[in-house]
């Protein structure tokens, strides 16, 4: 579909790719910054259920060891 376009409509804007490329960029540096800080939150959490896991396993498995 081609349009037609009078003398009088303005010619397109030039598009500032860098200055969309900043925009973008910025908002890529913060989704980065809260990916990291929420991995490191997730990797403390997956080291606490481990010890739990494992602390929990010696227990139990040390009682059934011993009634059995």
């Amino acid at each position: 579909m081609n349009k037609v376009v009078s003398k009088e409509e303005k010619t397109p804007e030039p598009i500032n790719y860098k200055a969309k490329w900043k925009e973008s960029r910025e908002a890529l540096v913060l989704q980065l910054k809260n990916h990291l800080e929420q991995s490191e939150h997730h990797k403390a959490m997956a080291t606490k259920a481990q010890g739990a896991i494992e602390v929990n396993d010696q227990l139990f498995m040390e009682e059934d060891n011993i009634e059995s």
